[in-house]
């Protein structure tokens, strides 16, 4: 059977609603489709699990509280960078009434993850890739400084990663949460230099903390150079060291670091015992 493609309206016309109906089920990722020129379309297919209950609309836990598949919403979004349509998922999660950090943690990385699951399996190009990396960071951009607690600060926090690592954008997921708990924060990014990132430390007001994040093995070695710079600068700023390269809290000290980051609940605790005493 060939899996033709099939406009808005004739989809319009099949699920008996509006056409921006349809056309809201495809930006929110609730309904796949994709561009043909200037045009929407809906894969046959698609539009056939859609009528059934199945596919992006499903239910993530048959018999449990409707729970919509936002990652795999959002993921095919991103895939056809889609930006606008993205946009949507995140803000349909939202007013479902999940917060900023449900929103990161089980929507965005989720999504990103099998993105590059699939283009480590060459089922997509690397320029996908990219271009889905770029969008997320647009997105968080908008989203995340909504979040930005109003009020007195409880200090601030210097984040970044070492030199030679390139993966920024968990480290700004992670910004933006701790940014949310009423923190001031300032955000290196990747590949900071360990002079540039103890500079930062030095010249930064009320400093409470440094967060060092480490995805890959081959920049350890400039992650412990990063740690012992900033604490031979400033001797009393606690350094938490994390990321998918750190295997834990006796790692995190064998670095050079005081704590493991172990996952964001666990920082953002610490961080506050902090701003207690």
């Amino acid at each position: 059977m060939v899996d033709t493609d099939i406009s808005l309206h004739d989809v319009a016309e099949a699920l008996h609603v509006h056409y921006m109906t349809a056309y809201r089920y495809v930006r929110e990722g609730i309904l796949p489709g994709h561009k043909v020129g200037r045009s929407w379309c809906v894969r046959k297919s698609d539009l056939e699990q859609f009528q059934k209950g199945n596919g992006l609309s499903a239910t993530a836990n048959a018999g449990k509280r409707q729970q919509a598949p936002w990652a795999e919403r959002l993921e095919a979004r991103l895939i056809e960078g889609d930006e606008r349509g993205a946009l949507d998922v995140f803000e349909a999660a939202l007013r479902a009434g999940h917060d900023l950090q449900y929103v990161y943690l089980q929507v965005l990385s989720p999504a990103l993850v099998a993105i590059g699951y699939r283009w480590q399996q060459g089922e997509l190009e690397i320029f996908v890739e990219h271009r889905a990396s770029n969008i997320a960071m647009r997105l968080m951009s908008q989203v995340g400084s909504r979040f930005a607690r109003r009020g007195v600060s409880k200090g601030t926090i210097i984040m970044g990663a070492p030199a030679g690592e390139e993966h920024a954008l968990a480290i700004a997921m992670l910004a933006d949460l701790v940014r949310s708990q009423g923190w001031d924060v300032h955000d290196l990014g990747a590949n900071m230099p360990a002079h540039s990132f103890a500079q930062a430390v030095q010249q930064s007001n009320d400093v409470v903390a440094v967060c060092v994040g480490v995805t890959v093995e081959g920049s350890l070695p400039a992650a412990r150079e990063t740690i012992a710079t900033v604490k031979g600068s400033s001797p009393g700023v606690p350094v938490y060291v994390g990321g998918a390269a750190v295997r834990g809290h006796d790692h995190a000290q064998v670095l050079g670091g005081d704590f493991w980051a172990g996952n964001v609940d666990s920082l953002i605790s610490s961080l506050n015992e902090h701003a207690r005493r």
